[in-house]
């Protein structure tokens, strides 16, 4: 059986996923509001619809934009890696991510540089998140980074390849 490789989930992914199904609940409400309250009363004041219905399509448009936005780049990733050409990249560093929270603790990324040896340019490639630590644990200093074949911008770094099976236990 082969290894189903993860592509992670980015900041836009959660908000996403946060965004649509409460876009949608705020939405249901007030069309559920406008179909049992319209026409009862013609001095009812109609803010519940305006508000829970607008907010609700603002959310759920933004909602589905991420999402959107998302399941693209993680189906690129996803290009890159099974039609694309590997490269090793030397591994820069392991970084925390400060500007990301999940559950009260900041996630880790692995930095890793390439050098296009037809041009001379220096690309950065980063892995996806991980809340575990590596920085001790990477098994070697370079890390296959699959290039998809029409962007050299897209890269997905396959940092499983150079870490151990991590299990964590709290």
């Amino acid at each position: 059986m082969q290894e189903r490789k993860k592509y992670g989930w980015t900041v836009k992914g959660i908000l996403a996923l946060v965004f649509t199904p409460m876009g949608l609940l705020f939405l249901t409400l007030g069309l559920l509001f406008w179909h049992f309250r319209v026409g009862e009363d013609p001095e009812d004041p109609q803010i519940f619809l305006y508000v829970f219905g607008g907010l609700g399509a603002a959310f759920l448009v933004a909602g589905l934009c991420l999402l959107l936005a998302e399941l693209r780049r993680r189906a690129r990733l996803r290009r890159a890696y099974e039609g694309g050409y590997a490269v090793m990249a030397q591994i820069a560093g392991v970084h925390s991510q400060r500007e990301v929270t999940v559950n009260g603790s900041h996630p880790f990324v692995v930095e890793c540089h390439y050098t296009d040896p037809a041009t001379g340019t220096v690309h950065v490639y980063y892995s996806r998140y991980l809340f575990v630590n590596v920085e001790g644990l990477l098994q070697a200093d370079t890390v296959p980074v699959y290039l998809d074949r029409m962007d050299e911008r897209i890269g997905f770094v396959d940092v499983d390849a150079v870490l151990p099976k991590i299990d964590v236990h709290r």
